[in-house]
């Protein structure tokens, strides 16, 4: 056991990428990480298949109850969208996940550094060790049971209602008919979300090994900071402090790149997350119990991917806080007025907190998260009390 446990974590690590290893094998596996253009046939695809599907909504003479419908399945169409948008912002992953990379390889050679670096790559193999199989289970679960109960529906009533399923390519007949008409449809449609749920691990470990990252990096300047003023040479001694200094300035720029890269797909992911988990929890007590016990674990892997951002989001804002306080925590108080006066000017303008936002308004800390399950909760209770009061 321990043999395939290490040939495992020895398959997804590179050396060139400390802490983005698994990110970076997995882009290579489903061949995203410099593809050839062979491979963009398959997104390209997914596309046409989306945009076939907000035809149908459009063209179809109940629009709301195939919008309904499409949003429903939300969850796996964003898996498209964010790999749109990471190829839109390739240049700027690149340059993220190369500069990062090449910093934790400097510091993994420094002996007071280096445990700082190992530790937050250590959280990260780990997290993300659960995090992988976590999301192909929950993809697996749903597609399985909804495969099984299409089944289930052909074999006793011969027939299907196209709601039941996501609709392609403009399928012409309502309902569906015919074993030879459905299976292979559904079938399609199982493959449209295994890839669209691909894409969306990949844009999300990225995402979070990067902020994870970037929240090591801060904490790793705290330590180089607190470091910067042993040494008796003056000249050393702002030599130190300056390098600190600029550091924080390069860790900031590379915030507010990833920021704007990231908060268009946060928005979309909070949206969409929000809703899906008030209409999972509205249709439970109409669900029979196989599909009660999957749409259960649909918003437990919703509850927990949003947790997964919002919690890394608020450890950076933390990080981010306490560069100020770790300033002072070097050997300053017998140095020269002239350090002093370093010391002080860089701990009065190293007090930015960094916060990550999911659209204009929404900051990506665990407070958010709160307020994510408390709308979800009242937009469950409004659903359900319009309901009681209509009949």
């Amino acid at each position: 056991m321990n043999r395939l446990v290490n040939s495992i974590d020895n398959y997804f690590t590179h050396p060139k990428y400390p802490n983005l290893s698994v990110a970076i094998v997995y882009l290579r596996m489903i061949k995203l990480w410099e593809p050839r253009k062979i491979f963009y046939a398959i997104p390209v695809t997914m596309g046409i298949t989306f945009v076939s599907q907000i035809l149908y909504v459009l063209m179809s003479d109940q629009p709301f109850r195939y919008f309904l419908n499409l949003f429903q399945t939300g969850f796996f169409h964003l898996g498209l969208a964010k790999v749109v948008l990471f190829f839109y912002n390739h240049e700027k992953w690149l340059n993220i996940i190369n500069w990062l990379s090449e910093l934790e390889r400097i510091q993994l050679h420094d002996p007071f550094l280096r445990p700082v670096v190992l530790r937050y790559i250590r959280y990260g193999r780990i997290l993300h060790a659960v995090m992988y199989p976590f999301g192909f289970i929950v993809f697996a679960l749903n597609y399985g049971e909804n495969y099984v109960m299409v089944a289930m529906q052909m074999e006793s009533k011969g027939e299907i209602d196209p709601t039941y399923i996501t609709f392609f390519w403009l399928w012409p007949t309502e309902p569906l008919k015919g074993k030879l008409i459905v299976y292979p449809y559904v079938t399609l449609q199982w493959f449209y979300a295994f890839g669209g749920v691909c894409y969306l691990m990949a844009f999300n470990i990225t995402c979070g090994s990067v902020v994870i990252g970037l929240g090591g990096q801060l904490e790793v300047l705290c330590e180089m900071f607190r470091r910067a003023l042993d040494t008796d040479v003056k000249e050393e001694q702002e030599r130190n402090l300056i390098r600190c200094y600029k550091r924080y300035i390069d860790l900031q720029d590379t915030h507010n790149t990833l920021d704007a890269i990231m908060s268009p797909v946060l928005f979309m992911y909070l949206l969409v997350a929000s809703i899906n988990m008030g209409m999972i929890l509205y249709s439970l007590p109409t669900l029979e119990k196989s599909s009660m016990y999957t749409s259960m674990v649909l918003v437990s892997s919703l509850v927990v991917e949003a947790f997964y951002f919002f919690w890394h989001g608020h450890e950076t804002m933390y990080q981010s806080e306490i560069v100020s306080a770790a300033v002072y925590g070097c050997d300053w108080v017998d140095k020269s007025p002239h350090i002093r006066r370093l010391v002080y000017v860089m701990s009065a303008t190293t007090n930015r907190v960094l916060v990550f936002h999911a659209g204009p308004f929404n900051e990506v800390t665990v407070i958010t998260f709160i307020s994510i399950v408390k709308v979800t909760y009242s937009f469950y209770k409004l659903m359900t009390t319009t309901v009681t009061h209509g009949s």
